[in-house]
């Protein structure tokens, strides 16, 4: 019996398998290539593109270009993409000792949202300073700018304006800080204050001064109605003993 269809049989099927390996591999290959060429960038995130020099839409050559959400197509090999995240970051400040307006050391604890500019004039900012870095080094950096900040503000304030009116002391910082920020390509959305607090006491014997005003006022008021409430009192008493003593000298005269 001859084995020739045999052997046939079995090559067509080492080809057919051969043939789909082949086409997975190229199929394989596409994606991989699409995906090396196709940049897609989420919303909240933005895109440098890096490699070869750029004219930007002012004329100035950049050696970046950045994408703002969507997709962009890049050359593999002359091109790298780096992401950076805009998405907001949490930085608590926590400030000690800082001396407010007459010398008094103040404690204070505030919480700021941050985050890179979206701006295309203050964005390269950011990429300068901050491209291939974490979001916590970032973060530090915010942190320490704002207590600095923080510090040269106390400093003109006294410790019952910066207690009593936190949110004036917040757009105080923001003000002030802002300069400072647009350096670094970071924008401040959000300051808040949440405590101020003293080692020295003095905050405390200020609500207690504040406390004890309020009850004398309180006593002198009271004082003062009690009084004035006798006064009409002798006073309407005095007028009926005139009275009574006129009606009785018209009675003796007749």
């Amino acid at each position: 019996m001859s084995t020739t269809p045999v052997i046939a049989q079995t090559g067509g099927r080492a080809l057919g398998g051969g043939a789909i390996a082949v086409l997975i591999f190229a199929i394989l290959l596409t994606i991989w290539g699409v995906n090396s060429l196709v940049q897609i960038c989420d919303p909240n995130k933005i895109l440098i593109i890096s490699g070869r020099k750029y004219r930007r839409p002012d004329g100035q050559i950049m050696g970046y270009r950045v994408i703002y959400g969507g997709r962009t197509f890049r050359i593999p090999i002359l091109e790298t993409v780096k992401m950076m995240d805009l998405t907001t970051m949490p930085v608590p400040i926590e400030v000690t000792n800082a001396y407010s307006k007459g010398g008094t050391p103040l404690d204070i604890q505030a919480i700021a949202n941050v985050k890179i500019a979206r701006d295309e004039t203050l964005v390269g900012n950011a990429i300068e300073r901050f491209l291939g870095r974490g979001r916590e080094e970032i973060a530090r950096v915010a942190r320490e700018t704002l207590e600095g900040n923080l510090r040269g503000v106390v400093a003109t304030l006294t410790p019952e304006q910066l207690n009593e009116d936190r949110l004036q002391f917040a757009e105080r910082i923001a003000s002030d800080v802002r300069n400072d920020l647009v350096k670094l390509g970071l924008q401040l959305d959000t300051l808040k204050i949440q405590s101020v607090a003293d080692r020295v006491d003095y905050l405390n014997s200020i609500g207690r001064r504040q406390i004890a005003n309020v009850v004398r006022d309180a006593e002198i008021a009271e004082s003062n109605a009690v009084a004035e409430a006798e006064q009409i009192e002798a006073d309407s008493t005095r007028q009926s003993e005139v009275a009574q003593t006129q009606a009785r000298t018209v009675i003796q005269e007749k």
